[in-house]
């Protein structure tokens, strides 16, 4: 099945199941006290990246940034992540002039951390949805000058649990251009972290992709290794991976594969500003230095800068590169690049 029609095959599938998903409600009896004194009594749905959210009977669902906490009161049991990646589960209460949280576990010894250095809270009990993060969008872009369209769409989805994470994107790409036809890039990822103490993490990841301006009509790859949090705090995240990969990949005219062992060195950089509007920064880029092809190396690289418009939707500006010293085809582009424009919408 081509790499279009799968990844709408399995954007239809995420959707029937997450309709069809259960979701089962917490008691609204969280308090929160902020900075200018106000109380907030509801359901605690998640701490992500520097923002408090709460689910309110009157007020539905706020979004509270961190700092501005000064307190926390909850009889329910949460699990909660630190600075330095350590985990733990009770219930909550705060010391206010020590800006301490005590967490809780029954029949446990309590455990105290600053309220600045939780990165993370999620109920103990939590749903599938509850933990469940995504965006979906589209763009076009037109040149008049040379004539040349560009349609795009992407979708991604994350969910993370106390030991592991996984993150799942579809990405599809159609270029016309006068004097090259139609140039289609698409890509359909997946990975997976078993995540470990001291911030570290075991990773595995595969993926399918298309990218007819260097010449490859289908490559596989399946790889894992080594990764950790470099740095993990309230608004940003610096991560990295070292591993190898298996890649099986077709020529554009080719019947026949090439199969190759490479290297993986990935990173990732995040950076979140919540007060409105919210604002984020994502970059990644991952090189693969091929062990059983002398002097071959490919590297895949993205930047995407989110601007919230009005409440969950949003505009994108994404830098895209793609780069093979070698392809399989020798008349192919080595590099491939460029920029695309969408609307957007994320949910959680």
């Amino acid at each position: 099945m081509p790499i279009r029609q799968t990844a709408c095959v399995f954007a239809l599938l995420t959707s029937a199941a997450l309709l069809s998903t259960p979701v089962e409600a917490r008691e609204k009896v969280d308090v929160i006290y902020v900075k200018n004194g106000d109380r907030v009594t509801g359901e605690i749905i998640s701490l992500e990246y520097g923002e408090l959210s709460v689910k309110t009977d009157s007020l539905g669902t706020l979004s509270i940034e961190w700092p501005d906490v000064t307190s926390i009161e909850s009889r329910q049991g949460f699990i909660l992540e630190d600075l330095h990646g350590g985990r733990y589960y009770g219930t909550l209460a705060t010391d206010v002039s020590a800006k301490r949280l005590t967490i809780a576990e029954e029949g446990g010894v309590p455990a105290q951390l600053a309220l600045l250095d939780v990165t993370r809270i999620s109920p103990g009990e939590a749903t599938f949805l509850s933990r469940l993060q995504g965006s979906f969008s589209v763009g076009f872009d037109y040149t008049k000058s040379s004539d040349i369209t560009t349609i795009s769409g992407a979708m991604d989805l994350s969910y993370r649990a106390p030991a592991f994470a996984w993150a799942l994107s579809a990405d599809v790409n159609t270029t016309k251009d006068p004097n090259q036809g139609t140039l289609d890039r698409d890509t359909l990822s997946y990975s997976y972290q078993w995540l470990r103490p001291n911030r570290r993490f075991w990773a595995g990841l595969t993926s399918l992709e298309r990218n007819e301006e260097t010449g490859i009509e289908a490559r596989w790859t399946l790889g894992g290794g080594l990764g950790m949090y470099f740095v993990q705090t309230p608004r940003s995240e610096l991560s990295g991976v070292i591993g190898l990969a298996a890649t099986k990949e077709w020529a554009t005219g080719e019947e026949t594969s090439q199969e190759s062992l490479e290297g993986l060195l990935g990173g990732t950089w995040r950076i979140f500003k919540f007060n409105t509007p919210k604002v984020s920064l994502n970059a990644s880029l991952v090189v693969y230095p091929s062990i059983t092809e002398s002097g071959r190396y490919r590297t895949t690289g993205n930047l995407s800068l989110r601007r919230e418009i009005v409440s969950d939707f949003y505009l994108d500006l994404s830098l895209y590169q793609s780069y093979d010293s070698h392809p399989p085809d020798a008349t192919a582009e080595k590099d491939d690049y460029g920029i695309t424009t969408s609307l957007g919408y994320s949910f959680y």
